[in-house]
C-alpha cells in the first residue's frame, strides 16, 4: 500500500522537476538576447508520461507544471508571460496526448504509420497550435521586440522539434518491451570503420568556424548521413541515441557563435540549424521504423514458415504412418510387410545369419464374426496382436497379411528358435481369455514357420512356404506349429 502511494505521487515531484530542468537547459541553448529558443526540450518529458502512465495525476500535476515554468523562465519573461506560457505548454502537450490516444498511436515507435502519427499529432498540429496562442502572448507584451509570424515560427519549430528529438528517445529507453530484433544488432568490421568516419566528421563540425576547419570546408550536412547509417544498421533505441547527440552538437555549435551555415544572420543561423534537425530526425525516424517493422515482417514470416514447415512435416509423418500401418491393429499393413521383409533379406544375405517368418492364421474366426458381430471380431484382432507383441523382441516385427491373418519377421532367428517361438505365442494366446460386451472368448491360432534359404529372393518366396506349413497344420488339427520344408518354392 505503501509502496502504490509512492508511485502515484513520485510524479508530482519529478515531472516539474524535469520539466524545470529541460527549460532551464534549452534556454541555455537560447540565442540571446532575442530569447530564440532553438529545440524547447521539457514538454517531451510531460508527452512521454502521459503516454505511459495514461494521465492518471494529470490534474494534480499540470499546475506544478505551470510552477516550474515560471521559476525557469524568471527573470527572462515576467510571471505573467511564464504563467500564460506554461499554459500553453500543457495544452500543447494535452492535444498532442488526446490525439495520439485518439489515433491509437504504438510507443513502440515501430512502424512508419506510428511515426506519421507521432508527427502529426505532435511536432504538427499541437505545436502550431500552442505556437499560435504563445505568439499572441508575446505579441501583446514584447510586440515590439519580434513580430507575431517571427515569433510563431520560433515557437513551433523550437516545441516541434523538441518533441521529434527527445520523445522517442526517452520511450526507446524505457520500454522494457522492445521486441528481441530491435534490441541487439550483430557488429561487422564496417560498422567500426563508419564510427571512425563519424568521429572525424563530427569534430570537423564541432571544431569548424563559418564552415571551415583547417582550410577544409565542412558543412553541418555531413552528419545527415551518420545518422542515417544508425537508422540502417541499429534499432530505434540506437538512432534515437544518435539523433540527440548529433542535435546536441549542432545546437552547441550554433549557440557558440561558431555559424556553422556560414556568413548568415542570427536568426537565419537559427532557421537552418532547426531545419536542419527536422530533416534528419525525420528522416532517420522513418527509416529506423521502416527498417524495424522489415526485420519484424521477415522475423514474423520465417516463424510462420517454420510453424507451416513442422506442420507438413507431421502431416507428412502422419500421411506415411498411415500408409504403412494397419488402422485397427495399429500393426504394418501388407505393404509395409514387402518391404520390411525385403529389406530384411537383403541384409541377411549380404551379412549372413539367419532370418525366419512366422505366419498364423486364427481358428474358426469366422465363427466368431457371424455369431457376436464384426465389432467382437475386431476386439479379437486386436487382442491377438497385444498377445503376439508382448513375446517379441524389439528387431521383430509383425503385420497384418490379411483378414485374421498374420506375419511375423523374425531376423537373426534359425528355423528351430521360431519355432520354439512360434510355439510360445500359440501356448499364451490359447491360454488368454477376451472379454468383449459381457462375453468371455477363447481363440486359437495354427501356426506356419519358414526360414530364408539361400535361393530366396523374394518375400512371396518364403511366404509361400510359410503359408505351406500353416495350411499344414490347420489339417492336423489347428491350434499348433507347423515348419515348412528346407526346400525352395517357387
Amino acid at each position: 500500500m505503501r509502496n502504490e502511494r509512492m508511485r502515484q505521487w513520485l510524479p508530482l515531484v519529478i515531472l516539474p522537476a524535469l520539466f524545470y530542468a529541460g527549460a532551464k537547459m534549452s534556454l541555455a541553448f537560447a540565442v540571446m538576447p532575442e530569447v530564440l529558443v532553438m529545440l524547447w526540450i521539457p514538454n517531451s518529458f510531460l508527452l512521454a508520461a502521459l503516454l505511459q502512465d495514461r494521465a492518471r495525476w494529470y490534474g494534480a500535476v499540470a499546475g506544478l507544471i505551470i510552477a516550474a515554468e515560471i521559476a525557469a523562465d524568471y527573470p527572462t519573461f515576467s510571471i505573467a508571460e511564464a504563467a500564460l506560457f506554461g499554459s500553453i505548454n500543457v495544452l500543447e502537450v494535452t492535444i498532442a496526448y488526446l490525439l495520439l490516444r485518439r489515433w491509437r498511436f504504438n510507443t513502440h515507435f515501430g512502424t512508419p504509420v506510428d511515426i506519421a502519427k507521432f508527427i502529426f499529432a505532435g511536432p504538427v498540429i499541437a505545436a502550431s497550435v500552442s505556437a499560435c496562442a504563445a505568439a499572441a502572448v508575446y505579441s501583446h507584451f514584447r510586440g515590439l521586440q519580434t513580430t507575431f509570424l517571427e515569433f510563431l515560427r520560433v515557437w513551433w519549430f523550437s516545441d516541434g522539434l523538441g518533441l521529434l528529438v527527445l520523445t522517442p528517445f526517452l520511450f526507446t529507453f524505457r520500454d522494457s518491451e522492445l521486441p528481441v530484433a530491435d534490441k541487439q544488432t550483430v557488429m561487422r568490421w564496417y560498422d567500426g570503420v563508419a564510427a571512425l568516419a563519424s568521429f572525424v566528421v563530427l569534430i570537423a563540425v564541432a571544431l569548424s568556424h563559418e564552415r571551415m576547419f583547417h582550410g577544409v570546408t565542412v558543412r553541418p550536412f555531413l552528419l545527415i548521413p551518420i545518422v542515417v547509417y544508425a537508422a540502417a544498421r541499429f534499432s530505434m533505441r540506437v538512432t534515437t541515441a544518435v539523433v540527440m547527440a548529433v542535435a546536441a552538437l549542432i545546437l552547441y555549435v550554433t549557440r557558440n557563435g561558431q555559424q556553422p551555415f556560414g556568413d548568415l544572420s542570427l536568426r537565419e543561423t537559427v532557421i537552418s540549424t532547426q531545419e536542419l534537425i527536422a530533416i534528419m530526425s525525420t528522416m532517420a525516424l522513418g527509416i529506423a521504423a521502416l527498417l524495424s517493422q522489415h526485420r519484424r515482417d521477415v522475423r514474423d514470416l520465417a516463424t510462420r514458415v517454420r510453424e507451416r514447415t513442422a506442420e507438413l512435416s507431421a502431416a507428412n509423418d502422419q500421411l506415411q504412418h498411415l500408409a504403412i500401418t494397419d488402422p485397427l491393429t495399429g500393426i504394418l499393413n501388407r505393404r509395409a510387410l514387402f518391404e520390411s521383409m525385403q529389406r530384411e533379406m537383403n541384409r541377411n544375405q549380404r551379412y549372413g545369419g539367419a532370418l525366419s517368418m512366422i505366419m498364423f492364421d486364427l481358428d474358426h474366426f469366422k465363427e466368431v464374426n457371424d455369431r457376436y458381430g464384426h465389432e467382437v471380431g475386431d476386439a479379437v484382432l486386436q487382442h491377438v496382436v497385444t498377445i503376439a507383441s508382448k513375446l517379441l523382441r524389439a528387431a521383430d516385427a509383425i503385420a497384418r497379411y490379411g483378414g485374421e491373418e498374420f506375419v511375423i519377421i523374425a531376423p537373426e532367428t534359425s528355423g528351430a528358435k521360431a519355432l520354439q517361438l512360434a510355439e510360445r505365442l500359440r501356448a499364451e494366446l490359447a491360454s488368454s481369455e477376451i472379454v468383449v460386451g459381457g462375453q468371455t472368448l477363447h481363440v486359437t491360432a495354427s501356426y506356419g514357420v519358414a526360414t530364408q534359404q539361400p535361393s530366396d529372393e523374394r518375400p512371396e518366396q518364403i511366404l509361400r512356404r510359410a503359408d505351406e506349413a500353416l495350411y499344414g497344420a490347420k489339417a492336423a488339427g489347428r491350434d499348433r506349429v507347423a515348419s515348412a520344408a528346407a526346400v525352395s518354392v517357387i
